[in-house]
């Protein structure tokens, strides 16, 4: 009995030692040498993962840098004292196009402004919710109210308001995408930090059915046009569209708006809006 026991031990160790160098030579023979570069890379990005760039996270990013597949302003979220490095690593000139961009809402169109005709006892979450047969809001192109964007953003730069319309803190804001992406009625734009006017309005509707569901959407009645001396706004499928090339922020087509869906955004009313009193 004991010698079998030997004889089945040995057998065992025996097989251990040669499945052990069997894998050791098959790591070697199969192992992708990493190149240096990328771990380098990756140890200088974010590593938020929000895929605004297009790859499969910072270490795809990383990856497709080395391998000169994207470019270095690919990534939104990354500051300018990494970006630098990053450049004189992959021997590139950093660039100096392209300025500070954030999520801004495009819907005032809160519980108390907008008319809900159903009530949404669903997954809170604003693509279930989009995928109803009829909207539970008037508007079928306002916001929901349901906060899915504050879910998916990576850096904790959206909160829901009182008025269940998302709040962005645009100090935390990257830029990334991932709040415009997951955007099942296409609300959240991504545009630059300082743009000097806003249409807070996501509506193509026309005027008396817009009005009937919401007391802030864009009417569709010109009045901004014909008072822009800079011809920067037109509009587009009743809705009002502002070249910020031409417009210089004078602020005429806020104070003309009947219903209030166009903002001047001042460093003050980006303050009242993040931080209200």
């Amino acid at each position: 009995m004991f010698n079998e026991m030997l004889v089945s031990a040995g057998v065992m160790g025996g097989l251990g030692i040669i499945f052990a160098a069997g894998l050791a030579w098959a790591a070697g023979k199969f192992s992708v040498d990493s190149d240096p570069k990328v771990e380098l890379l990756a140890s200088l990005l974010p590593g938020a993962n929000c895929g605004s760039c297009g790859c499969s996270g910072c270490a795809g990013y990383a990856e497709a840098l080395v391998a000169g597949t994207v470019s270095v302003d690919a990534c939104r979220v990354v500051d300018s004292q990494a970006k630098e490095e990053i450049c004189s690593i992959l021997g590139v000139e950093a660039s100096q196009q392209g300025k500070r961009q954030v999520a801004k809402i495009r819907c005032r169109g809160d519980y108390r402004l907008a008319r809900w005709v159903a009530r949404y006892e669903g997954v809170q979450d604003c693509r279930a919710a989009s995928m109803v047969g009829s909207s539970p809001k008037g508007c079928s192109e306002g916001c929901l109210g349901l906060g899915t964007c504050t879910t998916v953003c990576p850096f904790g730069a959206i909160t829901l308001g009182e008025d269940h319309l998302p709040v962005v803190d645009e100090e935390k804001c990257t830029g990334c995408g991932a709040c415009a992406a997951a955007c099942p009625r296409q609300v959240i734009a991504i545009m630059d930090y300082d743009v000097p006017v806003i249409v807070r309005c996501n509506s193509h509707g026309k005027g008396r059915p817009v009005r009937e569901n919401c007391q802030v959407g864009c009417l569709g009645c010109r009045a901004c046009v014909k008072v822009c001396e800079q011809h920067a706004i037109s509009m587009v499928h009743n809705l009002a569209v502002i070249d910020l090339t031409k417009c210089t922020g004078c602020g005429a087509c806020a104070a003309k708006c009947p219903s209030g869906c166009i903002e001047l955004q001042t460093l003050e009313a980006r303050r009242e809006e993040i931080f209200p009193a």
